[in-house]
């Protein structure tokens, strides 16, 4: 390692604050500014400025405290942890770290290591495919998070590893550390930093850290709810869920009577709650006719194709002087257009999105 890379770690590590080993100092110390975590979830708007204020000032609380996936993850992650560090130079890592350049930036990546320079680590367990590129990476926003810590660290390159399981867990008895493997061999891969996905991160991270502050300081100004409209939203978002499953519930039943039916033969069955009838497809032999353009050019009369073809040949030059003509009377008329009347014209067409808040998802169904 040489001497400039020793400084530089050394740097990484004197900006080092509290381990996740004692959970209150770490939780208080995130509190001040924004984690890559949270910048993650701001940049995939799975949670907006607001709800991540009133989070950090304890106007709103998370009531999340975990489930089998993340208590796998958290069994996993030592053992990965050891994994990786037995190909890399990365050793296992829990504390919050902040930027050079604004202490209030903060990552608190899962390994910190030198390999020819800086690098860092981030370990993921997951029921879905996440390696890199896959539709589930891309949906949770995980090149934003280690962009984020690389930007916070000062790191170019991240190890991405990645552990998938099976997700069974009715086989033990609900518990939460012995799902099934799929193997359980870690994919790791590299993941360069991101100059211009960062320089968007850093956006936003200074308008929330602005926004935090004007809260902070009571200069926040108040929102108003308009109690109709947000009544209307949820009525909007009640029968979107329910069209939804009635989409769901239509196509299946459709497709579970079709393989009921289709034996072959007609069905007509009427109730006093429905009535179905049943045509199988009729299928007919009928004979396709083509050109046998050959034998017709060595029977056609004598100068039938030829004169066909000049004909073509005539209608190409006459629609090509019919545009040349058109252009010279437009170039000519173009002086004498005159302002006759205004109109309206949209140019940009009104929009309309409505979803729901972070976390309602099961009190809007």
């Amino acid at each position: 390692m040489s001497a400039a890379v020793k400084d530089r770690l050394a740097d990484v590590v004197a900006r080092a604050g509290a381990s996740d080993t004692d959970r209150e100092a770490w939780l208080a110390e995130r509190m001040g500014g924004v984690t890559a975590t949270e910048i993650r979830d701001l940049f995939m708007r799975k949670i907006t400025v607001k709800q991540l204020i009133d989070l950090k000032l304890g106007r709103r609380v998370d009531t999340f405290s975990g489930n089998q996936y993340t208590a796998w993850g958290k069994t996993r992650e030592p053992e990965i942890a050891a994994v990786v560090a037995s190909v890399y130079p990365i050793a296992a890592e829990s504390r919050v770290f902040h930027a050079v350049d604004n202490p209030r930036f903060l990552a608190s990546p899962d390994g910190l290591g030198v390999i020819g320079d800086v690098v860092v680590s981030e370990i993921k367990t997951s029921k879905h495919d996440v390696t890199v590129g896959s539709p589930a990476f891309e949906a949770a926003g995980y090149r934003a998070q280690m962009t984020w810590a690389m930007r916070v660290l000062g790191a170019k390159r991240c190890l991405y590893v990645s552990e998938r399981h099976d997700s069974d867990w009715q086989d033990r008895g609900g518990q939460y550390f012995e799902p099934a493997p799929l193997g359980l061999v870690p994919v790791m891969e590299w993941v360069e930093y991101d100059e211009a996905l960062a320089k968007q991160l850093e956006t936003i991270a200074v308008g929330f850290l602005v926004a935090l502050d004007a809260a902070r300081a009571g200069d926040a100004p108040e929102v108003v709810i308009d109690e109709e409209l947000d009544t209307l939203a949820l009525n909007y978002l009640r029968g979107l869920e329910a069209e939804k499953e009635g989409k769901a519930l239509k196509e299946s039943s459709y497709k579970a009577i079709v393989a009921l039916v289709d034996a072959g033969e007609p069905v007509v069955q009427e109730s006093s709650l429905a009535r179905v009838s049943w045509s199988p497809e009729v299928v007919e032999e009928k004979p396709v006719v083509e050109l046998d353009q050959v034998a017709a050019k060595a029977a056609a009369p004598a100068g039938l194709y030829e004169r066909l073809e000049q004909a073509q040949h005539d209608v190409e030059q006459a629609q090509l002087a019919l545009k040349t003509e058109q252009d010279l009377v437009a170039a000519h008329e173009a002086s004498f257009r005159v302002e006759a009347r205004t109109e309206r014209v949209v140019v940009k067409k009104s929009a309309l999105r409505v979803t729901a808040a972070k976390g309602t998802k099961e009190k809007v169904a």
